[in-house]
């Protein structure tokens, strides 16, 4: 079994359908589709996508925050996101999380929800819902996302599936990738979601274009976050 196949199938307790699953035929690659279900996401394990950017902040620079962005998945009802609301709850916690236009929400850092072990709450199915993480840098043109910006939103995602894998799976990851940066691992390969339908995604940099796969449905497109022959600064054009 090739190298790439494997550590996709040991990377599975990462994937929750937070964007689509990967096309057959575009393996071998890898995929982090998301986290957990929502409904119960714990607290201090989106905390850890936190510590996640604030550590690897280089990469976007002109980022100055991770948003998480309420997403639906593919078998939700069109009217789901209608009056969703999502909550820090503990014991004695409750923290409101208000959702700009976008569905996506600043997560804060609060002592007390941390130490009584607060979880993540949504007042709807938890099956109609997922996370991503979102990080934009100032100046980006409209249409084009920033190569940085994903491989540091690759890093707040990977930081809280962490928490979802047994050691002994995540001492194995880390010797086939000879890294504990998965998202650096060159044959590393990101299934973004696009904000609207995608029939093209070129990766830009400098004289240099790469056209990027597109999955089926035309909702998300695959970065090679791990390439590092591809500058930060290398912008994706989506069409």
């Amino acid at each position: 079994m090739k190298k790439s196949r494997l550590l996709w199938l040991l990377l599975l307790p990462l994937l929750a359908a937070a964007a689509p699953e990967p096309d057959a035929e575009q393996s071998p690659i890898v995929v982090v589709n998301g986290t957990r279900s929502p409904d119960l996401q714990p607290y201090r394990y989106m905390l850890s996508g936190l510590e996640a950017f604030e550590d690897q902040h280089a990469l976007a620079p002109n980022a100055t925050e991770v948003r998480f962005r309420l997403m639906l998945r593919d078998k939700a009802r069109a009217d789901a996101m209608e009056g969703v609301t999502v909550r820090i709850v503990g014991s004695q916690s409750d923290i409101p999380l208000p959702l700009d236009e976008s569905q996506r929400f600043v997560l804060p850092r609060d002592e007390t929800a941390e130490e009584e072990n607060a979880d993540i709450v949504l007042n709807k199915n938890k099956r109609y819902f997922s996370f991503w993480p979102e990080v934009r840098s100032a100046g980006v043109p409209a249409g084009m996302r920033r190569l940085g910006d994903i491989r540091l939103e690759c890093r707040v995602l990977v930081a809280i599936g962490k928490n979802y894998i047994p050691f002994m799976l995540r001492a194995m990851i880390n010797t086939l990738t000879l890294s504990t940066d998965w998202c650096g691992w060159k044959d590393f390969k990101l299934g973004v979601r696009s904000d609207g339908p995608v029939t093209r995604a070129t990766l830009l940099d400098g004289e240099t274009r790469v056209p990027l796969a597109v999955s089926k449905d035309g909702k998300s497109y695959n970065v090679p976050v791990g390439n590092k022959r591809y500058a930060d600064d290398a912008l994706i054009e989506v069409e």
